[in-house]
């Protein structure tokens, strides 16, 4: 099934979702330095994180959603889908939540060490089991990719030529060792 929101031809929901993986990332890596250093610079950044991931997986939600809803209803792609969008609802609950407790502690001198840390791992596992079922999607069930594609894929001796002229040097005997 090709996705049916698209832009230029390309599937919108995964060129969004890098933005909220990288932010949910970043929120769990500053935690854990916060943790480690207890300098509130980034605690700061921690938050600023959090917040960037909630708002960029709202906007991954959408197309997502849409995508899911013209999967049809026999297939297994459909039960993977709703895996992955009930984990990731969970992640970002725990990442909402977290930026729901740091915002009280945002102006503080020295916020609480381990709420952002704990919510930040519970949220990032969640979400790598999301991203499985997500991967899953693509690579399995061939969700969003375009099976009719008249793209050309080169036979391994043309490789092998064009690799060749490129490099003049490799048209002696490759395994021979000089």
């Amino acid at each position: 099934m090709q996705s049916k929101v698209r832009l230029l031809g390309h599937p919108v929901h995964p060129m969004i979702v890098p933005f909220p993986i990288a932010f949910f990332t970043s929120t769990l890596a500053c935690a854990i330095v916060y943790l480690s250093t207890q300098n509130v610079f980034w605690f700061k950044i921690e938050f600023i994180a959090n917040c960037a991931g909630v708002v960029m997986a709202i906007i991954a939600v959408l197309p997502g959603v849409v995508d899911w809803l013209f999967i049809s209803m026999a297939a297994d792609a459909k039960q993977t889908g709703l895996k992955h969008m009930v984990a990731n609802a969970f992640s970002v609950g725990f990442f909402g939540v977290n930026a729901a407790v740091n915002y009280t502690y945002y102006n503080n001198a020295h916020p609480p060490l381990q709420s952002g840390f704990l919510l930040s791992l519970f949220g990032f596992l969640i979400m790598l089991y999301a991203g499985f079922q997500g991967w899953k999607m693509v690579q399995v069930h061939h969700v969003g990719v375009n099976m009719h594609s008249v793209e050309k894929v080169p036979v391994q001796d043309s490789v092998r030529d064009n690799a060749n002229e490129i490099f003049t040097d490799t048209t002696e005997n490759p395994h021979e060792l000089k």
